[in-house]
């Protein structure tokens, strides 16, 4: 007798555990569909951000700045301190100009990390679901998780991707990913704004003409 109850116990907690992984996979799944809904309604993003690097000696580098993005693929990544640097795409360039060395690197911007699988979800060239891979998730309060991704296929820069989602609107807070070196990188946005008027010379740039111009393009 004793048996039998122990393995129907034993049947009924399987069963409970078997619901309980489909509710959750349920619940993660309309996490990342909220995330997912909630960027592609967005047609700009504004705000401030803290960028903290932790290198492989332990040391670590902290930066700030002001961001800016306006669908399709346009963005403005404007480095205020240790050091002043700008990152600018007109949605097919991307230009890296450093200031002080006069220096400006022009690429793809389909090549660089922030336009293609990093932040691809947040200025419309990317899709959480297709490009990520679910890893883990963390439930940090009613209002917030964090959630580990991995690239679907490989990728030569980044090992992971950790985000800090409000689970009432799917917004990210909070960007994390460790790259192919080890190195691990936090972005944490602050004021916010969503779909307001963006020019679009915002996202242009014409080089100094005493600069040093590194041309990557490819238009392949």
């Amino acid at each position: 007798m004793l048996v039998r109850v122990m393995v129907s116990v034993l049947v009924l907690l399987l069963a409970l555990v078997g619901n309980l992984n489909s509710l959750r996979a349920q619940n993660i799944d309309e996490v990342l569909g909220k995330i997912q809904y909630f960027y592609e309604n967005i047609k700009s993003i504004k705000a401030n951000f803290i960028q903290e690097t932790v290198f492989l000696d332990g040391s670590k580098e902290i930066r700030t700045g002001k961001v800016w993005i306006k669908k399709p693929g346009k963005f403005r990544w404007e480095y205020k301190s240790p050091e002043k640097f700008l990152i600018i795409s007109d949605g097919v360039r991307v230009f890296i100009y450093y200031p002080e060395e006069k220096e400006v690197l022009i690429c793809s911007s389909g090549k660089v990390i922030p336009s293609q699988l990093a932040l691809g979800f947040m200025n419309g060239r990317g899709s959480i679901k297709k490009d990520l891979k679910l890893e883990s998730y963390e439930i940090l309060s009613k209002k917030e998780w964090k959630i580990s991704f991995l690239p679907i296929t490989k990728d030569p820069y980044i090992e992971k991707i950790i985000l800090t989602v409000n689970l009432n609107t799917g917004e990210v807070r909070e960007f994390y990913f460790i790259n192919t070196a080890g190195e691990k990188i936090k972005i944490v946005f602050k004021n916010l704004e969503y779909n307001i008027s963006l020019e679009n010379n915002l996202f242009t740039f014409v080089p100094p003409r005493d600069s040093k111009i590194v041309n990557a393009y490819s238009e392949n």
